[in-house]
């Protein structure tokens, strides 16, 4: 494609540090387009003032891009970078209004602007489809789509600069260099992302990420936790103890309870649920204890009263979201309960002090006695704490998995296509369907 290589041509003389210019093949007569000249004497051209009728609606659209970017994007480099783009290309609109107004001409939308123009010198721009395919996604999928558009699309601002960069107007002119070395260091960087590791296996979002069949497949998972080297799974047909570099399963210990809610720490195991097969607990089965490691199981309140579909535990402080909507809070290791409010909580977690709450409508993390706080991280589908506490890790509605050492800082490890449940060390995070584990190692 000419106007491809034309641009990559120039994305390498701009990183070397010497820009070389390319006139754009041929001239276009602007009094065939229907344009009067602009008024004043700072020299402006026809050319000049199409340029800038155009340029406002193509900025127009990028700064749209670029703010469906705030939201639905996970990599911090494309993140960064309609960031910048928005914060470029904005001041920018505002200079060529502050033109047009000069030169006593209108300001025009983009379908009108194209009408008058023959629709010269507005490539690039999406499509309503197109905008529309780059609003439904979210994640590694978002960041792929946004990177390809806006590479068309800077493009396309690189022909329109290219045609008045000898403006005898030297703002158009500075500006138009301004558009020409920026946005082709911009496709550079677009093209390296795309071309990088992190899109190597058809958008994953990490290339050390793998899929381990299971050596037995689990009719249904509904929690995960780590003990020692073995990842523990709640599931309809009791607790399943998983080799995460093999992917063999096997099922812990004799209880074939339905364990809806599951979870650990370095004093052991919590769960909840309902009774299975040849199982003499009520329903609900309350909560229970396990001290070796979900091989046998002792209750220990709430029995026939409650079903917790998500726990978490932190020594004597546990967390239950029961399935009547209550989120109940002990802090004598299940003895006693408080309820703190209502959540459709579809996991929790400690974390450096807080509860960490993952709900349909979002995720907030939670310190007795203060209001929740917004974490900022959208939708997300499961937590899982470091087996040493030292680091959290998310499971996101958009596939991402994150990785925060406090709880502020996310970054983003892998991604995967489905759902599952979620455990973790510090340096690993393994995610549980019913036919595979994923192994998601901590990026270095």
């Amino acid at each position: 494609m000419k106007a491809r290589m034309r641009l990559l041509s120039l994305a390498a003389s701009v990183l070397a540090g010497s820009l070389v210019l390319t006139a754009c093949g041929g001239t276009h007569d602007m009094a065939d387009m229907g344009m009067g000249s602009p008024s004043g004497t700072t020299g402006a051209s026809a050319a000049d003032a199409m340029f800038a009728q155009m340029m406002i609606p193509h900025h127009e659209q990028a700064v749209e891009m670029s703010t469906l970017a705030e939201t639905r994007a996970s990599s911090p480099e494309i993140t960064e970078l309609a960031a910048r783009i928005k914060s470029a290309q904005q001041p920018e609109i505002d200079q060529m209004t502050a033109w047009l107004e000069e030169w006593g001409l209108p300001v025009m939308p983009g379908m009108d602007a194209m009408a008058e123009h023959g629709g010269h010198g507005m490539s690039g721009m999406l499509t309503e489809e197109q905008l529309a395919d780059l609003e439904a996604a979210s994640g590694p999928a978002f960041d792929r789509l946004f990177a390809e558009f806006m590479i068309e699309h800077h493009e396309g601002a690189i022909d329109m600069a290219e045609d008045v960069v000898d403006s005898r107007d030297p703002r158009v002119a500075t500006l138009a260099q301004a558009i020409l070395t920026t946005q082709a260091e911009e496709i550079a960087q677009m093209e390296a992302f795309l071309e990088g590791p992190a899109n190597a296996a058809e958008g994953d979002a990490s290339a050390s990420l793998s899929a381990i069949e299971l050596s037995t497949s689990l009719d249904h998972v509904h929690a995960a936790v780590m003990v020692g080297d073995s990842v523990l799974v709640g599931t309809h047909a009791g607790v399943v103890e998983i080799d995460p570099q093999t992917g063999v399963s096997v099922p812990r210990g004799e209880s074939r309870d339905d364990f809806m809610g599951l979870a650990g720490d370095d004093r052991g195991l919590i769960a909840s649920g309902h009774p299975g097969e040849g199982s003499s607990l009520p329903d609900p089965i309350g909560l229970i204890r396990s001290a070796d490691g979900g091989s046998t199981w002792q209750p220990v309140s709430l029995t026939g009263a409650v079903d917790f579909h998500a726990l978490a535990i932190d020594g004597d402080r546990i967390a239950g979201a029961s399935t009547s909507g209550d989120l109940l809070y002990s802090e004598d290791a299940g003895m006693t309960w408080m309820t703190m409010g209502t959540t459709d909580a579809l996991s929790l977690a400690w974390f450096d002090g807080r509860l960490w709450i993952a709900e349909n409508v979002g995720a907030v993390s939670w310190t007795p006695g203060l209001e929740p706080r917004d974490t900022g991280l959208g939708t997300v589908l499961q937590f899982a704490r470091a087996a040493d506490g030292a680091v959290l890790w998310a499971l996101l509605a958009d596939g991402t998995i994150q990785r925060s050492a406090d709880g502020v800082t996310w970054s983003q490890q892998g991604s995967v296509d489905e759902a599952g449940v979620l455990a973790a060390t510090a340096d690993t995070a393994y995610l549980v369907t019913p036919s595979d584990v994923y192994v998601v190692p901590a990026k270095t």
